[in-house]
């Protein structure tokens, strides 16, 4: 079997409904990519060539993981977003494929030349703040977390990819940041599960409670962040955050309510509303 076969066989098998991949494709590939020891990039150069025994054992070795409901980030210890390569693992939430629908809601309200501070607040690995910093190069940006293992994590990606350019706060939300900063865009990827909820079971078993559950309506977190919110925003600044699609309405009343300006919904490539932003005055 080819490289190319092998990873068109595994997206086959990754497509079965029970194992809830959003991008079978892509998870076969980094998986292949991983077996092989070189990245899902080289692949295409690989496509025609053989895999060898011990190269297929270790992809099934992998693949066995994968099918027991195990999370391909976790696997490989990496997932990518928008050209960037983050480091994942069992400190941190695995970003989803929407994420970029945040990213992307944040960066087309704020101005090309925008300077001053970016906010990542529930940043887990860190990865909306660092995409934003990587896209307006006149932000510094705060990477914020509740969780302190999350935090290492964060850091450990921003070293990397954005060096010198962020500093990492532990803490629950505006907490632990510095008094008197102003932010020119915040992003915000708050727990949204109403408590009880059942999820699925690579979820459960695998990514840290801490970054789902919001309370008895999924919404306690977003509350207490929503009010806090204006204080932090400098004149003109752009909010964006995820929330579940039947919050939106909600979630725009509460920006409404904290006299932020112009709330929009942005839906994800299934026309699924996903996100929702807003603006400071100024």
């Amino acid at each position: 079997m080819t490289v190319g076969e092998l990873v068109q066989h595994t997206a086959k098998r990754l497509a079965a409904p029970e194992l809830l991949s959003e991008d079978p494709q892509q998870e076969a590939r980094e998986l292949v990519a991983y077996a092989l020891g070189v990245l899902p990039a080289e692949l295409p150069d690989r496509a025609h060539g053989p895999v060898d025994s011990v190269h297929h054992g270790e992809f099934m070795r992998l693949l066995s993981r994968r099918l027991n409901a195990e999370p391909t980030g976790y696997i490989v210890g990496a997932v990518e977003l928008l050209g960037l390569r983050f480091k994942v693992d069992r400190r941190g939430f695995i970003p989803r494929l929407d994420l970029p629908v945040l990213i992307n809601a944040a960066l087309e309200r704020a101005a090309t030349e925008v300077s001053g501070f970016a906010l990542d607040l529930a940043c887990g690995i860190g990865a909306a703040g660092i995409c934003v910093a990587r896209a307006r190069p006149g932000l510094r940006v705060d990477l914020a977390d509740v969780s302190s293992e999350a935090i290492e994590l964060a850091r450990e990606n921003a070293d990397r990819l954005i060096p010198g350019r962020a500093l990492c706060f532990g803490g629950a939300l505006f907490e632990p940041l510095p008094r008197g900063r102003r932010y020119s865009i915040v992003t915000a990827n708050p727990p949204w599960v109403p408590d009880g909820t059942e999820l699925p079971e690579e979820v459960i078993n695998h990514e840290p409670a801490v970054s789902f559950f919001g309370g008895p309506d999924g919404l306690d977190v977003v509350r207490r962040l929503i009010h806090e919110l204006p204080q932090w925003l400098a004149p003109g600044a752009v909010y964006a955050q995820e929330c579940d699609p039947s919050q939106v309405e909600r979630v725009i009343g509460l920006l409404t309510a904290a006299g932020l300006r112009d709330p929009r919904a942005h839906c994800d490539k299934d026309e699924v509303r996903r996100v929702v932003s807003a603006q400071n005055h100024g």
